[in-house]
């Protein structure tokens, strides 16, 4: 009898403390309608800049008449050259330099939306952009993180927000002459 006491007594403290945590939850939630709100805001073609830099270095060079596009995800053309300039496979960058651009497609994970929309920040998860294989160099994937972001302020139709390759795989193997790289864009609405 005691010990069904005592297994009835940490059932109930249980019980309180999951009740309680789930009353506790301070941070409000982005709700759908907002989603969309922000959705409807963000869209347009956005032309600006982009500044390339390494993830924990200098910057490469600053790319002047960049474009976006916002719908329901992103869209960004990302040049290629910044990649084909710091690599040590010659075939690669070759490669790299005669397509010159790709176009990254990432979708929005929205983290705050201020009441009046105003401002909002999220996470872009980008797609990893995949260059088939030619006669001379296997498959290129260049693999994209998915822990950056942005920012959009629709007083100023104004987004910026960071892309960042984080390796290259060549063949399914890891180019190790790869430094991440991040793109960071700013441009205004068209």
């Amino acid at each position: 009898m005691k010990k069904k006491l005592i297994g009835l007594k940490i059932l109930s403290i249980l019980s309180l403390v999951i009740l309680l945590s789930g009353c506790n939850d301070d941070e409000e939630k982005i709700s759908a309608k907002q989603i969309r709100q922000a959705l409807f805001d963000m869209k347009g073609t956005y032309h600006g800049s982009i500044e390339v830099a390494f993830y924990h270095g200098d910057e490469i060079t600053k790319i002047d008449n960049a474009k976006a596009k916002s719908r329901d995800s992103l869209s960004f053309v990302m040049p290629l050259a910044p990649i084909a300039d710091i690599i040590d496979d010659k075939q690669v960058a070759k490669t790299l330099r005669d397509i010159e651009e790709v176009e990254v497609k990432a979708e929005y994970e929205f983290l705050q939306i201020d009441n009046d929309g105003y401002s909002v920040h999220f996470v872009l998860i980008p797609e990893n952009i995949v260059i088939p294989a030619n006669g001379n160099t296997p498959d290129i994937t260049i693999v994209l993180a998915d822990t950056f972001g942005g920012d959009f302020e629709k007083a100023f139709n104004f987004i910026m927000f960071n892309v960042s390759p984080k390796e290259i795989l060549v063949g399914g193997t890891k180019l190790n002459s790869f430094k991440q790289l991040v793109y960071h864009f700013r441009g205004e609405y068209e």
